[in-house]
């Protein structure tokens, strides 16, 4: 039993329920060690000599393992009768463009089929959006659709739920990144919309275990996939200090594109427009001081947007040629293989 290599779903799933082991340490223990069985005996201290040492005590030994396999295969158990599909950050079907981010999930649940084209833009938004947030999302996500892009959102009322919708009418594909473990729908009103969603060829995925609730820190991390998997992420409509700000923060942290439509004449007084107004008239050093920001995310808005808008401006109709093919040249330009990335580094 203890012969499960370790960059397996069933490895990973087995460190990961390693009390103290969490996917940054389970993915670098995977890298280092091959086989479960190399975490006992005597060499087991000495090969996890950077561990803490009551977290090196606990994985080697053998009991502790063996109960963990357990628990790894009670999941995938649980998987296979919810028709969900396990997959490793060292699997081949796993997203190339979300492996190159540097705090990826180890483990990704997926329900439903999560194509490998990278064909992918993240579309987000406020939960309550005025009539010009709703016109430009169906917009938008006809045009991209057209182009054979896939939709992806956080499945939240408001513009989430628009994008999906609108994908869906439009004859395209659409995902779902979710807080909370799959075997629940939050919001539960958004049930059918899941269903919808897997029924036309889109996906429900999540790097939360099953039982785990879509918690406020969780759908702030939800929010850093939702980028990662997109070459871009389109802000169709929000305040200043909406939620959607942290889809922005980690779009330009992960260097990837950003998108928002110019609100005009009324629609530019509407709080809800405050947002974008913000990411596409006002300077990264504007941006900066108004969210508050810290840290890196500071020094990247000084740095890199000192005396420019931090998002690509979408005026109206005439300049959805041009994101288009802003669009395709960046993901011309192909995802670099991510086999050399590790996280964290080596024990």
């Amino acid at each position: 039993m203890l012969d499960i290599k370790t960059q397996s779903v069933e490895g990973l799933l087995a460190l990961t329920s390693i009390k103290g082991v969490g996917p940054v340490l389970a993915e670098r223990i995977a890298s280092k060690v091959p086989l479960l069985r190399d975490l006992v005996g005597e060499d087991a201290h000495r090969i996890l000599r950077s561990v803490p040492p009551a977290v090196a005590e606990m994985i080697s030994q053998p009991q502790q393992v063996q109960k963990a396999i357990d628990r790894a295969e009670s999941i995938l158990e649980e998987a296979e009768k919810r028709q969900v599909q396990v997959v490793s950050v060292f699997d081949e079907q796993y997203p190339q463009r979300l492996k190159m981010i540097p705090d990826r999930p180890s483990l990704l649940y997926i329900k439903g089929h999560l194509l490998q084209s990278g064909r992918d833009v993240a579309c987000i938004g406020t939960r309550e959006p005025s009539r010009f947030g709703e016109q430009v999302t169906r917009r938008i996500v006809a045009q991209l659709v057209s182009s054979d892009w896939t939709i992806v959102s956080g499945l939240a009322i408001g513009i989430d739920t628009l994008s999906h919708r609108s994908a869906i009418e439009s004859g395209g594909r659409t995902v779902a990144v979710m807080a909370g473990g799959l075997d629940g729908i939050y919001p539960r009103q958004n049930t059918r919309l899941a269903e919808e969603i897997v029924e036309t060829g889109g996906a429900l995925i999540s790097e939360q275990p099953f039982g785990v609730p879509p918690a406020r820190g969780n759908l702030v991390k939800r929010d850093r996939l939702q980028s990662g998997l997109s070459v871009a992420t389109f802000v169709m409509q929000t305040d200043i200090q909406g939620g959607s700000m942290h889809t922005v923060r980690f779009t330009l942290q992960q260097r990837r594109m950003l998108f928002a439509p110019v609100p005009a004449g009324s629609h530019a007084a509407e709080p809800k427009s405050r947002g974008l107004i913000a990411l596409t008239a006002q300077t990264g050093s504007w941006l900066a001081d108004a969210l508050m920001a810290e840290g890196d995310y500071r020094d990247l808005l000084l740095s890199k947007f000192p005396h420019s808008p931090v998002a690509i401006s979408l005026n109206n109709r005439d300049d959805y040629a041009s994101m288009l093919d802003m669009l395709q040249i960046e993901y011309s330009k192909g995802i670099n293989r991510t086999d050399s990335v590790t996280k964290g580094g080596l024990l």
